[in-house]
């Protein structure tokens, strides 16, 4: 039997990817973990910025408290004033930062979602959805992103549906080093004991002026070879070496190194006084558990 559905038109929600901060998926399996025994799924804000061309990046999230209850038919309860609340506590910290969607656990939408998805529909312009299995029911951490479509003929609305978007990572140089460090421990964990648990500061220091040596070595290569000839050249890259290049300060050789041996100076100073401090709170807290009380 074929199918009797119609597609009548839909209004199109602007939305045309979505990029998230990995902190803000760490937040959502933190959320999932803790939740109550009774809670089959969480739900949470998400916050961000919208840009011009389509793209929704999603840097924060709070947790927001609901409840839901599957009988005859579904009811969904969300605490609106803990919503408001959270998100003026946030523009206090980040004035950039606007709701753009929600995120909720689970491997699928619903009836609820949908409800849930009209509610944030008026905190928020084309609001997307989140959708992360935090539990891992498919095997893996599956995030899927959804905007809503509201099929209508002329004016009068008749339905609305969630459509799935493309989402992808993105994360920013302190979490990519952060990454790096969780990417590290796995592999250690998987047998390659020769890499570090935690590197200290001047190891980090060293890998990263290896790292740029190696980049200088590549961006080299490539300039002789766009001069001798043998590659052509690119517009758009010369123009973003020429404006990294403007950025260097000039100065010679001696002044480079006296500037990075005083940096270097002060970075092991600041290393050693947290070892000391370090060592004195363990001093402090055995002395502390002694017993100085007189015995009679």
């Amino acid at each position: 039997m074929e199918s009797t559905d119609i597609f009548v038109g839909g209004e199109d929600s602007g939305a045309r990817q979505v990029k998230v901060s990995p902190v803000v998926l760490f937040n959502v399996a933190d959320h999932y973990q803790r939740r109550t025994d009774d809670k089959r799924r969480v739900i949470g804000t998400l916050l961000g910025r919208v840009n011009a061309n389509g793209t929704v990046e999603v840097t924060n999230c709070f947790p927001l408290p609901h409840s839901e209850k599957v009988k005859e038919f579904k009811e969904v309860a969300v605490d609106n004033i803990y919503n408001e609340t959270m998100h003026t506590l946030h523009r206090r910290l980040n004035t950039t930062e606007e709701p753009v969607g929600w995120y909720a656990t689970g491997t699928e939408t619903d009836i609820s979602s949908v409800v849930i998805h009209e509610f944030y529909a008026r905190e928020c312009r084309n609001p997307v959805h989140l959708l992360v299995d935090a539990g891992l029911v498919s095997g893996r951490f599956d995030v899927n992103a959804f905007v809503s479509t509201a099929y209508q003929i002329n004016d009068r609305a008749l339905s609305s549906e969630l459509r799935p978007i493309p989402v992808c990572m993105k994360p920013g140089k302190a979490e990519k080093v952060g990454l790096d460090v969780l990417f590290k421990n796995r592999r250690r964990e998987e047998g390659d004991k020769s890499l570090p648990i935690m590197a200290s500061e001047i190891e980090n220091l060293e890998k990263s002026m290896e790292r740029l040596l190696e980049l200088l070595d590549v961006v080299g290569k490539n300039v002789d070879a766009v001069v001798a000839g043998e590659v052509e050249g690119n517009v758009t890259t010369g123009r973003f070496l020429a404006e990294t290049l403007t950025m260097v300060p000039r100065m010679n050789a001696s002044d480079f190194e006296q500037l990075f041996g005083d940096n270097m100076r002060d970075l092991l100073m600041v290393a050693y006084l947290c070892k000391l401090t370090q060592t004195q709170l363990i001093v402090a807290e055995k002395l502390l558990a002694i017993d100085t009380t007189p015995k009679h």
